[in-house]
């Protein structure tokens, strides 16, 4: 994992342009779902894979080298060989710099709403809080943008559709890693899948902050429905209860928050307190972030 503030930390959109650029990758650790399915592939990229399970190596497409190995070890050997070859920078930095910064702008201007609370989410934890998403609108922002600073901090579903599995996985989170702050953060749909926890958090003390960013619908399917036919919707709003008084009524500190600046204010008083709380963050619809997620399956080019 790198530090988000390090110079050469990317996340998908602008991973996705130097995609386009590469000759050779070196992919370490990874499934390359995202990429060989869904960026794009051709002859002319090559593929270098080190996986310590050699079943995932060719399990979409072979590779043009793979290595079967630890990741550590088999990195330094790698270093030690080509560190006579690389005693000339070549100023990648500056162009990472740049594609880092105009993806940055892009994700900006188009989920500024999410990005905003992601802000104030990120400036409540300290660095080695935990973040856990969901698939909800704001899990799929913090998968552009939010920063994380220390392995194993951003838990995610990852490729898995498993909606619902936000909170309930805070909870083991937070039993893992008693001393650690941890902030989940779902729909209300979503959270309504396991918020029979909350009975778990209430009666073990488990000290998790859970936000939930309601918007009385699936809020994703809703909008698909709406923009794929012709604004006809079936089945995706939702009819939810009061989610501060149901938080209270499992004895579990809640409020509810209208604002970035109020969500990190509630968030820091949740950590604070140190035991389980709800924060009920009411939002609107939000802007649609599948266009930076579902890029065109042609790789693209460098001009």
């Amino acid at each position: 994992m790198i530090d988000g503030r390090h110079k050469l930390s990317v996340t998908a959109p602008a991973g996705y342009r130097f995609w386009g650029e590469a000759d050779v990758v070196l992919a370490v650790g990874t499934r390359m779902q995202p990429q060989q399915q869904n960026w794009g592939m051709d002859d002319q990229l090559k593929i270098i894979r080190i996986d310590i399970d050699s079943e995932e190596l060719d399990r979409q497409k072979k590779p043009e080298i793979g290595i079967v190995g630890d990741a550590v070890a088999t990195l330094k050997a790698l270093a030690d060989k080509l560190g006579k070859h690389t005693a000339k920078h070549n100023g990648r930095a500056d162009a990472v710099a740049e594609i880092k910064a105009s993806s940055l702008k892009k994700i900006r201007e188009t989920l500024a709403p999410q990005i905003a609370y992601l802000e104030a989410i990120r400036a409540a934890l300290p660095e080695d809080g935990i973040l856990v998403d969901e698939l909800t609108q704001m899990g799929y922002a913090a998968r552009l943008a939010y920063p994380t600073y220390r392995s194993r901090t951003f838990l995610s579903p990852g490729y898995q559709g498993t909606l619902g599995w936000g909170y309930a996985t805070s909870l083991g989170a937070k039993v893992a890693k008693p001393d650690t702050p941890v902030v989940s953060i779902s729909g209300d749909g979503g959270f309504l899948f396991t918020a029979m926890e909350m009975a778990t958090a209430a009666q073990n003390g488990i000290g998790v902050v859970a936000v939930v960013f309601s918007d009385g619908a699936y809020g994703n399917v809703k909008r698909i429905q709406q923009q794929m036919f012709n604004n006809r919707t079936i089945a995706s709003d939702l009819h939810n209860p009061d989610f501060v008084k149901l938080g209270e009524s499992f004895g579990i500190a809640s409020e509810r928050v209208k604002s970035p600046a109020e969500l990190g204010a509630a968030i820091s008083r949740g950590i604070a307190k140190g035991g389980p709380m709800l924060i009920d963050c009411p939002v609107g619809p939000l802007p649609d972030p599948w266009p930076l997620v579902q890029v065109p399956r042609i790789r693209p080019r460098k001009s």
